[in-house]
């Protein structure tokens, strides 16, 4: 055996190198791995941030934007269809005088029972004088005579266009919208309806954008028509100051074109809201989607959290990394050291596992070469051994059985049964057999003379089967008609008879047989059968063998 390998020189020279490469190699991996992980983490985090931010807004934006315009569509169809509905008073009429204001009664009264919105709808002639109204929440009147020549409803009505006034409320509770349309034959008067906007109320309300999102509209004066918090309208509060009001009303906010879609600005509460809007351009309002900022980027703020988690772990991967490459430095020394050691110390087939790619692991492969050498001359020498005592032990167990069987026949010179029985006791074991049986043939039948290792249900059948003329249906029967040795690979490939494969299921099936034929001055006189479980031919060694016991 070889003495465990020492390092040449002072120990305690080379321990002190050690400590100082490991020193440096330890500090310049973990500045490296540091600067480049957590410069990789941060870049990354920086560049998450930015694009979820964008993304974020991007679809918020959308969202708001998509809300609002919602709202306005369907409140503008609300205005739309009591304008349609109003529009068919005005209709031409065929009859004059009080035929015709009691049609124009007629007509109103069919309106408000169709528009449950319109509360009042009153009827002035040509000349701004009012003739007739008709109330929900008054009592009628025809022929006040009172004059509205001069207002608004009139003015705008006669001039050929839908009057919408102002956004006011009735009694202080809810708000109203005077709707005016001149006749279509232009001389019989205008048609003055007042809309209850409660309706608006119940569009908005509906209006929900994450948690504590809303939406309101405002009146062309900036005035606070509908909002979630009714208290707030009946307030008449007024947004007209506020950034985002502004910017809606400027010259290309009012249409939508240009304005930005979406701003930050403050709420009544002073908080930061993400804010869109859509105009209702035939009224001149405007719907605003409002969302707080803390919670329309709370997502960001989870972006900005993982990053941060994501930088530490980096910057803890990154110290953790230089310190196993600075240990995985000295590694292949030890590796080599302790390996040499046990190679020394007879543990041939230890190798020495170095994989750096340099002189260390060229090193380890010699070492490694030297030693399988090594264990391949002890291998084959152990082999050569084994071989030669196989060799002995089976050429030994077969002089044996041969001496046996030489025992028996001098033994028993005129009775052949105690021959046959050693035969196949002695084939069984040495041929590695399932079973073995010796036949008798008498010129026409063949009959079992003696067999080792059958159950009672192989004898049964064995005895049922035989005696039997010879035919090629089964390997005994060949080897006599064909005076050689029929050695069958696989009998269920070969086609050996049904009735001698069920012979061999009563045992436990058997895939390979062995026939030899005993010859007296080249006639048959009977043969040996031997069979294994297993697919396996038998040896050469094993043929000869029983053809010797066959020879006897």
């Amino acid at each position: 055996r070889c003495p465990p390998l020492r390092a040449p020189g002072s120990g305690r020279r080379v321990t002190l190198q050690g400590v100082e490469r490991r020193g440096r190699l330890f500090r310049k991996y973990v500045v490296f791995f540091v600067v480049l992980v957590s410069g990789t983490l941060v870049t990354s985090g920086a560049l998450e941030i930015y694009f979820s931010y964008q993304e974020n807004k991007a679809a918020l934006v959308q969202l708001q934007r998509e809300k609002a315009l919602a709202a306005a569509n369907r409140i503008e169809q609300y205005i739309k269809e009591i304008e349609r509905q109003i529009g068919w008073t005005t209709h031409p009429q065929l009859v004059t005088g009080r035929a015709a204001l009691e049609q124009r009664r007629v007509d109103y009264i069919r309106l408000l029972r169709q528009v449950l919105p319109l509360t009042e709808v009153s009827l002035l002639d040509g000349s701004g004088t009012e003739q007739l109204r008709l109330s929900r929440l008054a009592m009628d009147r025809a022929g006040s005579q009172e004059n509205y020549s001069r207002d608004p409803k009139f003015t705008e009505a006669r001039a050929g266009r839908t009057y919408f006034s102002p956004v006011y409320f009735r009694k202080e509770s809810e708000p109203y919208m005077t709707v005016s349309m001149a006749s279509a034959s232009g001389s019989a008067g205008v048609t003055v309806a007042e809309v209850n906007l409660k309706f608006i109320w119940d569009v908005v309300s509906q209006i929900k954008i994450g948690k504590a999102g809303h939406a309101y509209v405002i009146d062309s004066r900036g005035q606070l028509i509908a909002h979630p918090d009714i208290s707030l309208v009946l307030k008449k509060s007024d947004f007209s100051a506020f950034p985002q009001v502004q910017a809606a009303r400027a010259p290309h906010g009012g249409t939508g074109a240009a304005a930005e879609p979406a701003t930050i600005a403050q709420d009544l509460q002073g908080r930061q809201v993400l804010t869109a809007f859509a105009p209702i351009a035939t009224l001149g309002w405007l719907v605003f989607v409002e969302q707080p900022l803390v919670e329309a980027f709370e997502g960001i703020r989870t972006s900005i959290i993982r990053a941060a988690v994501l930088i530490l772990v980096g910057v803890a991967l990154s110290v953790l990394a230089g310190l196993v490459l600075a240990r995985r430095m000295v590694k292949p020394i030890q590796a080599l050291q302790a390996g040499a050691a046990r190679i020394g110390a007879g543990e041939l087939g230890h190798r020495i596992d170095v994989r750096t790619g340099d002189e260390l692991e060229t090193l380890a492969d010699q070492f490694n070469h030297a030693a399988a050498q090594l264990q391949e001359s002890y291998a084959n020498l152990e082999q050569k051994v084994e071989a030669r005592t196989r060799d002995l032990t089976e050429a030994l167990e077969q002089q044996t059985a041969t001496s046996e069987i030489l025992r028996v026949i001098s033994s028993s010179p005129t009775d052949v049964q105690p021959v046959f029985d050693a035969i196949v006791r002695n084939a069984v074991k040495l041929c590695e057999g399932v079973f073995c049986v010796a036949y008798r043939f008498d010129g026409a039948l063949i009959h079992p003379t003696a067999w080792h290792n059958m159950t009672p249900a192989a004898l049964e059948e064995l005895e049922r089967m035989w005696p039997a003329p010879a035919s090629r249906d089964t390997v005994t029967a060949r080897s006599i008609l064909e005076r050689s040795i029929v050695h069958v690979a696989d009998v269920t490939e070969e086609g050996v008879s049904g009735a001698s494969i069920a012979f061999g299921d009563t045992l436990g099936g058997y895939r390979t047989m062995l026939a030899v034929p005993m010859l007296r001055e080249a006639v048959p006189i009977g043969t040996i059968s031997v069979a294994r479980r297993e697919r396996r031919p038998f040896s050469e060694k094993q043929v000869k063998l029983l053809k010797t016991f066959a020879d006897q």
